[in-house]
């Protein structure tokens, strides 16, 4: 049996969690993928994968065989491209993890004209609201609004995004506008998950004046798209990056609510696995990111 592609199998079956969808995508039919998997798993000793009705995931070996199988055919094939001389000629899927609405607003626009002039390269996207797990999924980029918690990853700054509150014109009617950051503790509020009710809300005026407000509401998720319907269907005030809105903003279907108040910015940052080189595809990717972001004026916040 051919061990590189065991390594390109069990690579791709955890990266998917599906061993249907990964015959698919490496143009295999199933059994072969399952023999394969289990050739493995008999040749090793030890169980790699954990079946449920969910699907599959890497035991605690899988897991860490898995993080070696991706090192070593990055590794592959890097040396691949440097020995045919294709180092300014980035080839290769690369893999991003995003919220939905930074992707489809920033993310993509940036890599269309990029994969135009490289047709060697493609992109997968990952969209979730919550961060994902980037060895566990074979993530390559992942892109983070916010904090970065897992010390395992290596972060590159791309800027920092304002948020400013919206409503729909049918809640203002009957809740009234506020006059003042102090006004919004009367006022419901349709929050991202993490900014659960009684959450202090803290507001920065364009005369340096703070507030900090307690947010309240009957409407919490963990995807900004859905905090949006919920504000443009009058059920509160949202807190939402202005460019990702101009279209409502324009239309009538949000209204600004105290201009000139903003939340705290939250820094957007591109991440990957620590521990290991990136591969030429992933740089190339990386860097325009990074060349993108440094010119776009939606991501300098005050």
């Amino acid at each position: 049996m051919d061990r590189l592609q065991q390594l390109q199998v069990f690579r791709r079956v955890v990266e998917t969690g599906n061993i249907t969808r990964a015959g698919r995508d490496l143009g295999m039919s199933q059994p072969s993928v399952s023999r394969i998997v289990g050739e493995l798993e008999h040749r090793l000793g030890v169980p790699l994968l954990l079946r449920s009705p969910r699907g599959l995931s890497p035991t605690e070996a899988g897991a860490v065989f898995h993080q070696e199988a991706v090192r070593i055919l990055d590794a592959l094939e890097e040396a691949e491209a440097k020995a045919r001389g294709l180092q300014s000629v980035p080839t290769g899927l690369v893999r991003i993890a995003c919220v939905a609405s930074f992707y489809n607003a920033l993310v993509l626009p940036w890599l269309a004209p990029f994969l135009l002039a490289n047709p060697g390269m493609s992109v997968e996207a990952r969209l979730a609201a919550q961060p994902v797990d980037l060895v566990e999924e074979g993530i390559d980029l992942g892109i983070r609004l916010g904090p970065i918690r897992q010390q395992s990853l290596i972060a590159r700054r791309l800027g920092r995004v304002d948020f400013a509150l919206f409503a729909a014109p049918s809640y203002l009617a009957r809740a009234g506008l506020p006059d003042g950051p102090e006004a919004l503790a009367r006022h419901e509020f349709c929050a991202l998950r993490g900014q659960r009710p009684n959450d202090l809300l803290l507001l920065e005026g364009p005369d340096g004046a703070t507030a900090s407000v307690a947010m309240q509401g009957r409407v919490a998720s963990d995807d900004i798209s859905a905090v949006l319907v919920a504000a443009e269907a009058g059920l509160g005030i949202a807190l939402l990056a202005p460019w990702s809105v101009i279209g409502q903003v324009a239309t009538g279907r949000l209204v600004p609510v105290l201009p000139g108040w903003r939340a705290e910015p939250r820094e957007v940052h591109a991440v990957w696995p620590g521990g290991r080189a990136l591969p030429r595809r992933v740089r190339a990717v990386l860097d325009l990111l990074v060349e993108k972001a440094a010119a776009e004026p939606r991501l300098r916040a005050r």
